[in-house]
């Protein structure tokens, strides 16, 4: 009797370290409330060389035409190739250099609506390489959707598919910044689109411009070959170590600890001739001794604006093909 005591206790103990456990990985916040940007839409875009004098003169005028642009033309999403390679959590340590991860990638409903300002957005992330592992078995592939399930969504969280894992092969839905989330990448899925990158990159410059700390360079037109189209390419020296919040509207660390080991000082960003997008973005940090460490980069390429979406993209049978 006394050790069927002991057992039923014991595993009561485990169930609560594994509740426990769940609500630490996988429970996150409610998301942060994102800027809004406001786009008035009789104003003119701009014609000829201007938006080069632009990238020249004020780059966060740059963005507003950006954005500007995006939400007007943008209705139905788009589809691109992903690379990227960042350090998450300090890790990997320098002088290693992070693996990079190519992924396909499907955006959805990342433009707010212009009347409530709420999004509808979906993202289908499926890893061509670089995939990285939970409890020993590759990742590959995410789905998020702000739709209700109702609507066939998942209520703003994400699932995972890891076709090789022996029981959970694809997971319950879970909240898109939970702690494995931020275990993984430097930014949330939430923010992976175009339109969000560009809002992130604009209100990050507005708030430096608004404090007299904006320094920026125009470093002439360039064709990178992760990219592989022409871009004008801006470069920002940061006033000091700076970190992003895990998510637009959300609060970045402060822990010194933190900075040091994430943070970046200067921020290069290559925006598309033709059309506006920002298709590449290179954070790197100047070490004490000199030492100039990538900490992140993101590059777009193949970018397909308003694409014709198969209808089970964002759904578990997209992720599973």
């Amino acid at each position: 009797m006394r050790g069927l005591l002991i057992a039923t206790v014991t595993v009561a103990l485990l169930a609560g370290v594994g509740f426990v456990s769940y609500s630490t990985l996988f429970q996150g916040d409610p998301p942060p409330e994102a800027p809004v940007f406001n786009d008035t839409p009789t104003r003119p875009l701009a014609q000829g060389d201007e938006f080069e004098k632009l990238a020249h003169n004020n780059a966060v005028a740059m963005f507003e035409q950006c954005l500007s642009r995006y939400t007007r033309e943008v209705t139905g999403g788009f589809h691109a190739t992903l690379e990227k390679q960042e350090r998450v959590k300090g890790k990997p340590p320098h002088p290693e250099m992070p693996p990079i991860e190519v992924i396909d990638l499907w955006v959805r409903g990342d433009v707010p609506d212009p009347m409530s300002h709420k999004t509808n957005i979906e993202v289908l992330m499926k890893w061509q390489s670089g995939a990285k592992s939970f409890l020993g078995y590759e990742i590959r592939g995410t789905l998020f959707s702000e739709k209700p399930k109702s609507e066939g969504g998942y209520d703003g969280r994400v699932v995972t598919w890891r076709p090789k894992a022996p029981f959970t092969k694809l997971s319950s839905p879970i909240d898109a910044n939970n702690s494995l989330a931020q275990s993984q990448s430097r930014y949330c899925i939430r923010d992976a689109g175009l339109y969000r990158s560009m809002l992130r990159t604009h209100e990050a410059w507005k708030i430096r411009q608004a404090a007299g700390e904006l320094k920026t360079e125009y470093l002439g037109k360039q064709t990178p070959k992760q990219i592989g189209r022409e871009c004008y390419v801006v470069k920002r020296i940061c006033p000091r170590m700076e970190i992003d919040a895990f998510e637009i509207g959300g609060t970045a660390s402060t822990d010194p600890k933190v900075v040091a080991s994430e943070g970046f000082t200067e921020v290069t960003v290559y925006i598309d001739t033709q059309r506006w997008l920002q298709l590449g973005t290179e954070l790197y940090r100047t070490e004490p001794d000199g030492t100039r460490v990538l900490v992140g980069s993101y590059y777009f390429r193949d970018v397909q604006l308003n694409p014709t979406i198969p209808p089970d993209t964002f759904a578990e049978e997209g992720l599973k093909k």
